[in-house]
């Protein structure tokens, strides 16, 4: 009897090491909790034990979309191959499988911008500055200006802005974006016009409107477009990687995983 309880006790211990069964399973190769310990050992350098579970739920992931590329290739000796040429090589054969998609085009950037404008068209001014020690010498500035004299000449014979040397420009402003008494100063003008003499804390402003121009700053016109290539490459390429893992017959197991564990190649809740 006793003899039958220690095998019966080392038959319970080495089911309870036996860890849970397959995580996944890519094209008849399966994928285990060993498997992803190892991967994650790559990734951070330490126990997957001192790794927190949701960079172990990555980690999960990026095994097994890099599995799936691989048994997608033509090329039978591409699963054997090591760390890191494998996943080099999964790299790789995603550009071939999965390629980007065109960049959005100006309309599609267009009405991303204006949906986050609330529909607004904003107008936008470049603008230029003098700043005087007085109003007279506002007032006199304005004058030479009116009778045609060069801008640039006047700003760094008279003016006390910063940047006087080279300018005076402020930039690109729009509608809000300057105190309330520069905002009437330059409200209505034209290109090429200049205000009247407003003064402030710094001393009496003269500004130049030297351009005008509506819609958005380029610079965030070039990041919406940017955003918006970054969402439809990650778009394709994941319905390009559940086409594969369909094709493939992918199965995930989540149940018994210790991490939150997902299948990345189902379908969105």
């Amino acid at each position: 009897m006793r003899q039958q309880s220690l095998v019966g006790g080392l038959l319970l211990a080495t089911a309870c090491h036996r860890g849970p069964g397959p995580l996944a399973e890519v094209a008849g190769k399966t994928i285990t909790l060993n498997d992803v310990h190892q991967a994650v050992e790559r990734v951070a350098e330490r126990p997957a034990s001192q790794v927190a579970p949701e960079l172990v739920a990555q980690v999960f992931v990026d095994l097994l979309e890099t599995e799936v590329v691989l048994a997608a290739s033509q090329n039978p000796g591409d699963r054997a191959l090591a760390e890191p040429q494998r996943s080099q090589r999964a790299r790789e054969l995603l550009v071939q499988l999965c390629p980007p998609p065109p960049p959005p085009s100006d309309q599609e950037v267009q009405s991303a911008l204006a949906q986050e404008s609330g529909g607004e068209v904003k107008e936008r001014v470049f603008l230029r500055q003098l700043i005087l020690a007085s109003k007279a010498q506002a007032q006199e500035a304005r004058e030479r200006l009116a009778r045609r004299e060069d801008f640039l000449a006047l700003s760094r014979e008279l003016s006390r802005a910063p940047n006087a040397a080279t300018g005076g420009a402020i930039g690109w402003v729009e509608k809000g974006q300057l105190p309330p008494e520069f905002e009437a100063a330059i409200g209505g003008l034209d290109v090429g016009q200049y205000s009247q003499p407003v003064q402030s804390p710094a001393g009496w402003h003269v500004f130049y409107v030297e351009k005008k121009q509506q819609g958005p700053d380029p610079t965030t016109t070039e990041s919406v477009r940017q955003r918006l290539l970054a969402q439809k490459v990650e778009e394709a390429r994941n319905r390009c990687l559940k086409e594969l893992a369909r094709k493939l017959e992918v199965k995930v197991f989540c149940q018994d995983a210790p991490f939150p564990c997902r299948n990345p190649f189902g379908e969105e809740p």
